[in-house]
This record gives structure tokens, sequence and C-alpha cells, in this order.
């Protein structure tokens, strides 16, 4: 996990590349679909990264496309590797819809900046803090699917113990810190366990304090991710009430990096983000 890109990256390099070539090729979506004898939507779902096609498919597509051998046994391979089972497989059952993808593309991804305004960042989270907000977050799924997607969330952290991980950088409001999730002694801990990742290399972390005032971050948490190859633009990850949204077109992506930079503007800096951490565990004072 982490050290070759994930089935879903590769589904959407995978993607890129026969729609590249088609296009070279001077053929419409319509047209690519005739060959295989399929609609001009799969042709669609299959440059989008969302769709799998057979071998003896892509092999007729590369030739219509003129694709040299070289390039033909290239894509192929790219192909096979996209695949093969996701890691998470054997807890697929608990993945709520549309996470696979998420949790796909963080595991290949280099660097990882994060905004959260209303609680920790999953991948920052203890196991007693994640089971209670993943417990309010979904109050009617029986306790095996809570203690599957607790487990799920702790297996996700392990990208974060690699020998290369990636650089993350996690802006957090205040909010996320005084919220009693769990309990006293739960967020007792989740706080102290901050500290303790934030002194990581890897890992830095800062806190925007009520003093900031308001701020466009207060309008939802969102994940932006960015990869070792540039040909895979990056992509910003949200969810809410409504479900989970991938942004891929750059110009909104741009946006959501802006925001960012703002947001990161008038957080502290680590340093004081550490102290302001290690006030709250210490309480006011006398």
């Amino acid at each position: 996990m982490g050290h070759t890109p994930e089935p879903t990256l590769l589904r959407r390099r995978l993607g890129r590349e026969m729609r590249r070539l088609r296009t070279n090729a001077g053929m419409t979506a319509e047209a690519a679909g005739v060959v295989i004898e399929a609609s001009d939507s799969k042709i669609s779902r299959l440059e989008n990264g969302k769709a799998d096609l057979k071998r003896l498919e892509i092999s007729a597509l590369l030739q219509a496309y003129g694709a040299d051998p070289a390039m033909t046994t290239q894509v192929l391979e790219m192909a096979e590797e996209a695949r093969k089972p996701d890691w998470w497989a054997d807890e697929s059952s608990v993945i709520p819809s549309g996470l696979g993808t998420l949790i796909d593309v963080e595991s290949s991804a280099t660097n990882l900046r994060a905004f959260n305004s209303m609680i920790v960042l999953g991948m920052l989270q203890t196991e007693d803090y994640a089971r209670a907000t993943i417990t309010a977050h979904c109050p009617d799924e029986p306790e095996d699917v809570i203690e599957g997607r607790v487990r799920l969330r702790m297996r996700r952290q392990t990208i974060l113990e690699q020998a290369s991980p990636p650089q993350l950088e996690v802006i957090l409001d205040e909010a996320a810190l005084r919220r009693e999730v769990g309990g006293p002694d739960v967020m007792r801990k989740q706080i102290e366990h901050l500290v303790d990742v934030s002194r990581r290399p890897q890992i830095t972390i800062r806190l925007i304090p009520y003093s900031a005032g308001a701020h466009k971050g207060q309008m939802g948490s969102y994940l932006l991710l960015s990869f070792p190859d540039a040909g895979d633009p990056d992509v910003v990850y949200s969810d809410g009430l409504l479900g989970n949204t991938f942004v891929e077109k750059k110009h909104q992506v741009a946006s959501f990096a802006s925001l960012f930079e703002q947001l990161r503007s008038i957080a502290l800096n680590p340093v004081d983000t550490e102290r302001f951490l290690l006030g709250i565990l210490k309480g006011p004072s006398a």
C-alpha cells in the first residue's frame, strides 16, 4: 500500500491514455464504441477511470487507434494492474459508497493537505475517537459495521508509518478540539496523540483559533491530494450529508488550493499550535 499506484489511480491513468490515443487518431467516442459494440457512454466511463474493459476490448481499441506494439504492451500491462483487488477489499462490505476511491487515491498520494472544521482528520484519529465519531455519524448501523469501519480507519493510517510516507499538512479549526467527542478521557488522549504526531518530520499541524474570527473554511472540510507522477493531476475530496464529492477540474482544484493558502495565513504556526494543544491539556489557569 502506497509504494505502487493503487487500482483507482491506475484506472484514471489508463483512461487518460486511452482518451489521448483516441483523440490523436481523430476518432469520436461514438466511433470507438462501434469498434467494441458498446455505447459512447461506456467509452466515456473508461476514459474517466470509472469502467473496466476486457483485455480483448482494450486490444481492439488500441488497434483501431493505431497504437504501436510498445504502446499496446504498456497500456495492456497498465490495464492488468488496474484490475487487481484493492488492499481494502476484505473490508468492502463496511465501506460507504465512494470511500473506496478515496482510500485508493490517498494511498498513492505523496502530499496531503487537509482542512477540518468540526472533527479531527480521520488519518490522525485515535481508535476511541474514531469509534465515537463513526458511531455518531452512523447511528443506525450494526455494531459489526461500526467496528469494521473503525478497523479500516486505523489501517488507513499505516501509510504514515511507511519508509517513505506522504507529507501531511493539516489545518484544524479550534472547534474540532473543543467539541468533546467520546467524553473527556477520549478527547484528552486524542489531543495528546495530535501533539505526538505533530512532532514527526512529515506531519505539520496548524490551528485556527477562535480569535481568528469567521473564515471561509467554515463552509466545510476537505482534503487536497497530490501525486508523484506529473500526469496524475491533483484532486480534492470532501464529504457531507449528501455524500462524498471528488473535484477534478483544474480551476476548481486551484480554488481549493488557494483557500488552503488563505487558511494557512490565519492559522497559528506549528510551534504555537503545539503550545496551544498543550495548553488545552493543562486546562484553565487557576
